[in-house]
């Protein structure tokens, strides 16, 4: 089976993206005229560019390159349909109104044809999140930047993978119930959940048993809860399962090392990416906090305000061409060619403001928390930290999920000794010791965030019909 889900699925449904021999400066002209032609939200936008850009140098072009126009999430909000290339208007939507096609009408579009489009919603920091659309090829993109992350993990085309997603994000609802025929040609199984709880954890298990899977793909925050719930109910570690893919948040050092207890053979790792692009990098060494990009999807450059644009050079049906992704991370051009991205936060938003005026990103507090448990024995396994208002005062709230209770009191004073007098801007600092972080997994997990924290939505969250 695994020989025709390699040969059969794979090579036939997704077609690899060849490797392109062309230099970073001719894909982005690649696709600056694709779009200049064929997008009606760049149309002309670039003749001139495009009139000037072989007579340029190298160092000239990029600099020019890096003088075009930002497109940003509110651009996709109020001229979405511009984003579309002229071809969509001769597809069929795939998932009208988020339904899921019949099995003929699935393979009569999506593999006979390939003449279907369908949406994606982004993340929504202000709970409305933005919208593009995908036809065969760019899903096909999509596809390829998920399965060379998890090669990279470790896994192989041909073994089987579970999603442990929620049942309200990225078409959950739509792969479960094509489960067996995704099994049966892709090894892919989601496992939907709506809440996760002692029984979902326990069919998520027996699935990554029953289709004997080498890789588990999962938000860090459900991982978490996972690992929680499998200590508190005395199950047994979970052996022979080779890889563990992560993405979407920062993830804390306490939190991956608990959870290595509960999966101690697992190989966890992270990538980084957008609905918008799919997976753009991976993982760099043992890192959680620095990442190879894929040069062969994407180019990344440094943006204004602490974010990242990133143009991708393979997607056509709705390319997006130096896009700001409001993330913080520093971007690294090396020598050999390749880029990099180090000391990547997450949000750029997500800080608190220090009594000095600096930002504060949740790297420090990971730091911090390491240093606590450093000198206690490694009592924290969660962190979280919400700030606001409450009847005219200021406050800071840093809750801690603890293996051993009995350090509470001292928790509380280093973490007053370390951190009152760099937050005394606040009315007041509160420590808390929940058992577990209750959440609403259909909103991002943000270990830094106002109020309840869960203004974003994940993608796919909400589907649109084309206008």
């Amino acid at each position: 089976m695994k020989l025709l889900r390699k040969v059969a699925g794979f090579n036939i449904a997704l077609s690899p993206v060849k490797k392109s021999q062309a230099s970073r400066r001719q894909r982005l002209v690649n696709i600056i005229r694709h779009a200049n032609a064929f997008t009606p939200f760049y149309k002309g936008r670039y003749d001139q560019f495009l009139e000037t850009e072989a007579d340029l140098t190298d160092e000239e072009f990029f600099y020019a390159y890096s003088h075009l126009p930002i497109v940003e999430k509110a651009d996709l909000k109020e001229k979405n349909k511009e984003f579309m290339s002229d071809h969509l208007r001769d597809y069929v939507d795939l998932l009208p109104g988020g339904k899921a096609p019949s099995v003929s009408e699935f393979i009569k579009h999506a593999v006979v044809k390939k003449d279907f489009y369908t949406s994606l919603s982004t993340g929504g920091s202000s709970g409305v999140p933005a919208f593009r659309w995908v036809d065969y090829h760019d899903c096909n993109v999509f596809a390829q930047s998920f399965l060379h992350s998890f090669k990279l993990n470790g896994w192989s085309e041909g073994e089987s993978f579970v999603v442990f997603y929620p049942l309200k994000s990225y078409f959950t609802g739509t792969y479960a119930e094509h489960a067996a025929t995704l099994n049966r040609y892709f090894g892919f199984t989601m496992v939907p959940f709506e809440e996760v709880t002692k029984e979902t954890v326990e069919k998520l298990l027996s699935e990554l048993r029953r289709t004997k899977s080498t890789l588990l793909v999962i938000f860090p925050c459900v991982l978490q809860r996972v690992a929680e719930i499998m200590h508190e109910e005395g199950m047994e570690p979970f052996t022979r399962l080779p890889c563990i893919n992560v993405s979407g948040e920062f993830f804390l050092d306490c939190s991956k090392n608990f959870i290595q207890t509960m999966f101690p053979d697992s190989d966890i790792q992270s990538t980084y990416g957008a609905v918008e692009f799919g997976e753009i990098a991976h993982q760099k060494g043992l890192s959680s906090f620095e990442y190879d990009i894929f040069d062969d999807y994407a180019y990344l450059e440094q943006g204004p305000k602490n974010t990242i644009l990133v143009t991708s050079y393979h997607q056509r049906a709705f390319p997006l061409i130096r896009y700001r992704i409001e993330d913080m991370g520093r971007i690294i051009n090396n020598e050999d060619g390749s880029q990099s991205i180090v000391n990547l936060e997450g949000k750029n938003t997500d800080y608190l403001i220090g009594s000095d005026d600096y930002l504060y990103y949740a790297s420090f507090f990971n730091n911090f928390v390491n240093e606590v448990n450093k000198a206690m024995n490694d009592p924290i396994i969660h962190f979280m930290l919400r700030h606001g208002e409450e009847n005219g005062e200021s406050y800071m709230q840093l809750n801690f999920v603890l293996k051993d209770d009995s350090k509470k009191e001292k928790i509380e004073q280093a973490t007053k000794e370390a951190l009152g007098n760099a937050f005394s801007n606040y009315d007041h600092l509160e420590v808390a010791f929940p058992k577990h972080f209750a959440h609403d997994y259909t909103r991002k997990f943000k270990i830094i965030g106002e109020g309840d924290g869960l203004s974003e939505v994940v993608g796919g969250y909400y589907q649109r019909k084309a206008s």
